[in-house]
C-alpha cells in the first residue's frame, strides 16, 4: 500500500476528469465573446450542455431563420413522453435553460414555442439530449435545420 494514499486517490480522481475527446468539444467553440461573463448571457446558440451538466434541458432562440438576433420573451413549452411539462422563458440574448431539480424529461420530448402571440410546434420530437444546438446549428444543410427561431412569421421552429 502506498505511503500516500490521499495522493494515490487523488491522481485516480484527475486521471478519470480527463477527457480528450470533450476537451476538444469545448475548444471547437472558440473563446468566449469579449466583455461577456460566464453566465446566463453568454455562448448563444452553443451547445450548452456541453459544459452545464446541471442543466437537463437549454438552448437559444434567434427572431428570424437568417441572422442570429436574440428573441427575448419567448416561452418555449416541453412536454416529456410522460406527460411532464415546463416552460421556460428567453433571456435578452435568447438564452433558455432548465436546471436538472427543476424538469427531468423522459424523452421523446415535444417542444413548442410561443412568441407574438403565435404558438409553432416543432416538427420531430427531441430524442436524445436537451441542448438545442446538437441539432440546431448553422449553417442549416442535411445535418442541421439551423438555429432555432420565433414562430412569429408563422413557420415551424
Amino acid at each position: 500500500m502506498s505511503r500516500h494514499p490521499l495522493l494515490a486517490i487523488g491522481l485516480v480522481i484527475v486521471a478519470g476528469a480527463c477527457d480528450p475527446v470533450h476537451d476538444d468539444q469545448v475548444a471547437a467553440l472558440g473563446g468566449e465573446a469579449p466583455g461577456v461573463p460566464h453566465g446566463p448571457l453568454h455562448r448563444p446558440g452553443q451547445p450548452c450542455l456541453l459544459c452545464h451538466n446541471d442543466f437537463s434541458v437549454a438552448g437559444t432562440v434567434f427572431v428570424n431563420p437568417g441572422d442570429r438576433q436574440a428573441a427575448l420573451g419567448v416561452t418555449v413549452n416541453l412536454t416529456d413522453s410522460q406527460g411532464n411539462a415546463f416552460a421556460a422563458t428567453t433571456n435578452e440574448v435568447g438564452n433558455f435553460f432548465v436546471r436538472q431539480n427543476q424538469f427531468q424529461p423522459v424523452y421523446p420530448m415535444k417542444v413548442a414555442l410561443q412568441y407574438g402571440g403565435v404558438t409553432a410546434n416543432m416538427i420531430a420530437n427531441v430524442g436524445r439530449d436537451g441542448a438545442c444546438a446538437s441539432c440546431h446549428f448553422d449553417p442549416p444543410g442535411p445535418a442541421s435545420p439551423g438555429h432555432v427561431y420565433t414562430p412569429a412569421d408563422g413557420g415551424t421552429p
